[in-house]
C-alpha cells in the first residue's frame, strides 16, 4: 500500500480516518454492553418522579438569613423543599426547617459511633445532622445523593464511621468531584472511592456482573437518569439480592429502599455502574 503513489492522498486519509473512527466507536459500544454514555457530570436528584426533583442550580431557601417566625406552614416553602415535603413524609421536618437559619455543620461534629455496620447503613441526604450544609450550590439535603451513597458504601466496606455523608461531601469538594449547580461528578465513584479506601471498577451493563459483585460481598453503585427515581439524575446503591430482585439503598426516598427492584425495571434508567469492594477482599 505504501509502495504505490496516488494522485491525491486526501481522500484515502479522509476515508481511512473515518473508518478507523467508526471501528473504535463500535468497539467502545461493544465493550460497554449497551450502556448509554453521558457527560461526566450528572445532577443529583432531590427525589423521584413520585417524590420531587431538584431544578439544576435552583434556590434552596433562606438558610442562614434572618430568622423566620415559628409555626411554619408548607405553603411558605420554596419549590424544592415543598416538593420534598409533599412527597416524602419522613423528610417533612427537614423541609420545614429550611425556613430557619442553621449553623454550617462540620463533619467531625457528627457522631455515628453507634451505627450498625453489620449491614449497609440506611442513611438519607436530608437527615438534619447534615442536610442543611451547603453542597454543590444547594442544600445537601437537596443535592447530596452522591456523597450519601458513597458514605454508606465506604463506612460498610472499611468499617470507618468517620466517613459520614458530610465528610464525603467535603472530600468531594476538595478533590474536584462536585460542581455548583451540576451535582456530583461520576469520578467520585472511581478515583474518589479509592481515595476513601474502597476498591472500585466500572462495570458494563450486564446482569451477571452485577450479580457476581453482590454475591461476593461487594456493592454496586448506579447513577440513574429519569424514571422511577428521578426526573433528572440520582445515585443509589445495590446491596444484595432477594426474591429475584435487588435490595437497594436510596438516599432520598425510603419507599424505594423498602421494596426490591428487578434488573428489568432498573436497566432502562441506568447511566453508569460501579462495583465497590473492600480493599481487604
Amino acid at each position: 500500500m505504501h509502495g504505490r503513489r496516488r494522485k491525491s492522498n486526501v481522500p484515502a486519509v479522509l476515508f481511512g480516518g473515518v473508518g478507523i473512527f467508526a471501528l473504535v466507536w463500535l468497539l467502545a459500544l461493544a465493550s460497554s454492553g449497551d450502556k448509554p454514555r453521558e457527560p461526566i457530570i450528572y445532577s443529583s436528584a432531590v427525589s423521584a418522579t413520585d417524590s420531587g426533583t431538584a431544578d439544576e442550580g435552583g434556590e434552596a431557601g433562606p438558610v442562614g438569613d434572618a430568622p423566620v417566625s415559628s409555626g411554619h406552614s408548607p405553603e411558605e416553602l420554596p419549590e424544592q423543599p415543598r416538593k420534598l415535603y409533599d412527597r416524602i413524609p419522613e423528610a417533612r421536618d427537614f423541609a420545614l426547617g429550611c425556613l430557619d437559619p442553621h449553623d454550617e455543620p462540620e463533619p467531625e461534629d457528627i457522631d455515628l459511633s453507634g451505627l450498625d455496620l453489620s449491614t449497609v447503613p440506611d442513611l438519607h441526604q436530608w437527615d438534619e445532622r447534615w442536610g442543611y450544609a451547603r453542597y454543590a450550590g444547594n442544600l445537601f439535603g437537596l443535592s447530596g445523593c452522591g456523597p450519601t451513597c458513597m458514605s454508606m458504601a465506604a463506612m460498610y466496606l472499611t468499617g470507618n464511621r468517620d466517613l459520614n455523608p458530610l465528610f464525603v461531601a467535603r472530600y468531594a469538594e476538595e478533590n474536584g468531584y462536585c460542581y455548583d449547580g451540576k451535582g456530583t461528578a461520576w469520578a467520585l465513584f472511581t478515583d474518589g472511592a479509592r481515595g476513601l479506601g474502597v476498591s472500585s471498577r466500572e462495570l458494563p451493563l450486564e446482569k451477571s456482573l452485577i450479580d457476581s459483585t453482590l454475591d461476593t460481598g461487594g456493592l454496586v453503585a448506579l447513577v440513574l437518569g429519569p424514571g422511577d427515581f428521578t426526573d433528572s439524575g440520582h445515585f443509589i446503591l445495590l446491596i444484595g439480592r432477594k426474591n429475584g430482585g435487588y435490595v437497594i439503598r436510596d438516599p432520598n426516598d425510603p419507599k424505594n429502599t423498602a421494596r426490591t427492584w428487578t434488573y428489568e425495571a432498573l436497566r432502562p434508567q441506568i447511566k453508569d455502574i460501579w462495583a465497590l469492594l473492600s480493599e481487604k477482599a
